[in-house]
């Protein structure tokens, strides 16, 4: 457990999920990708309440996120699924935030100031085992983030949606996530 899990364990944690850009994979639905999540936070050390709020482009024909205690927010295209994730993420200044979209870039730039960040996103991946996310032989081809931000563990998006783990870190990024 990281020094930024152990100290925000506790705390609830707010997911922006951006579904058009992380959508729902075969075999699960939105009310067990909420289970798994709350699963795979937990196997970090993470006990807080989880509140997701998810984020599409078009009303579903029946809305399983609501069942599934997700609120879900129509925004339309990117740019207006994008600032409606931007403004809620104030909401959560003071708890653990975790991002779930395709280009956490685009994020990065605003984030600076929160205590705690988890981030998801999915990744050009080779053939994969179930619950890992990438092959046992590769690390994940995703994007790296802006220096100094305390984010604590990143994951691919197949392994969040199945409860897996995070991409593990290497011994620089982990003293950079310390002491940043």
């Amino acid at each position: 457990m990281t020094s930024l899990t152990s100290k925000y364990a506790g705390d609830k944690i707010g997911v922006l999920w951006d579904v058009e850009d992380c959508p729902i994979l075969n075999g699960l639905d939105p009310k067990s990708i909420y289970e798994n999540i709350k699963s795979a936070l937990a196997n970090q050390g993470y006990h807080g309440e989880v509140e997701i709020t998810a984020y599409k482009e078009k009303e579903p024909i029946r809305n399983d996120f609501e069942l599934a205690g997700i609120k879900l927010k129509i925004k339309g295209n990117k740019h207006g699924r994008f600032n409606s994730m931007f403004d809620d993420k104030y909401f959560w200044t003071r708890s653990n935030l975790m991002i779930i979209s395709r280009d956490k870039t685009d994020f990065t730039t605003y984030l600076g100031h929160f205590k705690n960040v988890l981030i998801a996103e999915p990744a050009k991946l080779p053939e994969n085992c179930c619950k890992c996310g990438f092959a046992l032989d590769e690390k994940p081809n995703i994007k790296p983030i802006k220096k100094g931000l305390n984010i604590s563990h990143e994951w691919v998006w197949t392994s969040l949606a199945f409860g897996g783990d995070p991409i593990p870190k290497t011994k620089t990024e982990k003293q950079e996530t310390i002491y940043s």
